[in-house]
This record gives structure tokens, C-alpha cells and sequence, in this order.
């Protein structure tokens, strides 16, 4: 089975101590290293919010968030254990590609979630940071144009703005409701 990994949005804005920081950025940084040291996969997909500087979702535009991930910053940097990560893959010699997509370049547009277009792929699974924004949107975009492949979302590899058990069963139920599967 072809299989590829979608690492969505370990930047160094949304771990501990970034603009925008989730809780348990860093621990997901780290177990999706961990994933890369243990796993083999066809494809990596790493998505990046990339905004300018004057982007709508920043508050000070009239948005609803803190300035993050402006291009070319340290905060829009992937996080230094995804990058590891990937160099390892690298130098071990796996033969894998891997390629980036950028998202929320267009300074009018909010974007959550990233295209990923891959084609050949049976499987797709879904690691990174705000699981119940950017991760679930990217799943969700993914099924949408792969309606015939398995989209997983890896939650042991992800963390979430809310992390309630409330918001968890609202996510685990979106996610069966669009035939997107939820590995805890």
C-alpha cells in the first residue's frame, strides 16, 4: 500500500513559547519525530501556514489571531524536531519524497486547511499541530479530493487548541461522519 505522512503546521509559532502556541506543540513535535525515526512512508507532505505581514486573520488586521507564522520569520520555521526528523529520513536514504505546501498567502484569505495533491496514494495520515483547526481541515480537504483512499488521523501524533474530552468526541464524530478514520 502506498502510503503518505501529512505533517500539518509544526512551526516554531504554534509550539511553547511561539505566538500562537497550542498546548503540547512540542510533545507532538516530538512523537512525529519519533514516527519519522520509526516509519516508512512513499510521500511527506509538510503543510505551513506562510502568511504576509499584513494578513486578514491577524488581529491587527481585524482578525481573530495573534500575528504568526509571517513569512521568512523564525515563527513560520518548522519546528527543529520535524526538521530533524525529515534530515534523517534523508540521510538514512529512504526513497521518499517529500514536498511542502504552503497556505494563507493570499493576505484576504483565511485557510485552515491544505490541498494536498499527491496521486497513486492508498493511505494518508494526518499529524501536526491544531488538531481541531488546520489538521482536521486538511483531513477533511484530503478525503474530499481522495474520497476512495484511507485518511487517518493520527491523534497520538497531534495536539488541539482544546483538548477537552468534549471536543475530542465532537472531532472523533466529524471525522466518522466524513469517512475519515481516527486512530487514537
Amino acid at each position: 500500500m502506498k502510503t503518505c505522512l501529512v505533517i500539518v503546521d509544526c512551526q516554531n509559532d504554534f509550539v511553547e513559547g511561539g505566538s500562537l502556541a497550542v498546548s503540547g506543540g512540542e510533545q507532538a513535535c516530538r512523537a512525529i519525530n519519533g514516527l519519522l525515526q520509526d516509519s516508512r512512508y512513499d510521500v511527506i507532505v509538510v503543510t505551513e501556514d506562510f502568511h504576509p505581514v499584513k494578513h486578514c486573520s491577524f488581529l491587527n488586521n481585524g482578525g481573530t489571531w495573534p500575528v504568526h507564522c509571517v513569512q521568512n520569520t523564525h515563527g513560520a520555521y518548522l519546528h527543529e524536531k520535524i526538521s530533524s526528523g525529515i534530515g534523517s529520513v534523508l540521510q538514512r536514504g529512504d526513497p521518499v519524497s517529500i514536498s511542502v505546501v504552503h497556505k494563507g498567502m493570499d493576505p484576504q484569505k483565511e485557510e485552515y486547511g491544505a490541498s494536498v495533491t499527491v496521486e497513486g496514494i492508498e493511505q494518508f495520515d494526518i499529524v501536526g499541530i491544531a488538531l481541531d483547526y488546520c489538521v482536521l481541515e486538511t483531513a477533511k480537504l484530503t478525503k474530499q479530493h481522495y474520497p476512495e483512499a484511507h485518511v487517518v488521523i493520527k491523534s497520538a501524533y497531534t495536539a488541539a487548541v482544546d483538548n477537552s474530552p468534549e471536543k475530542r468526541k465532537y472531532l472523533k464524530d466529524t471525522c466518522s461522519q466524513v469517512k475519515i478514520e481516527w486512530e487514537s
